[in-house]
């Protein structure tokens, strides 16, 4: 049986001009840079040599476990 994953997927400017978000294209470029460290990389994918995309649901986790202050 075929199992069917309709994720969704954004670009850096999707995610930063998106009302749901509080993040500027900045301040995601910088996640991304690091996200090595951070815990982000599980959610980017690299399309050829410079397309980025977000998946959605697995950035929201990584919102959701970020330290509360």
């Amino acid at each position: 049986m075929k199992e069917e994953n309709n994720y969704t997927y954004c670009t850096v400017k999707q995610i930063a001009e998106d009302p749901s978000f509080c993040f500027t294209v900045p301040m995601l470029r910088y996640y991304i840079l690091h996200a090595h460290k951070n815990g982000l990389k599980s959610a980017i994918r690299k399309i050829g040599n410079k397309k980025l995309i977000i998946r959605r649901d697995l950035f929201i986790n990584w919102i959701e476990k970020q330290e509360r202050r």
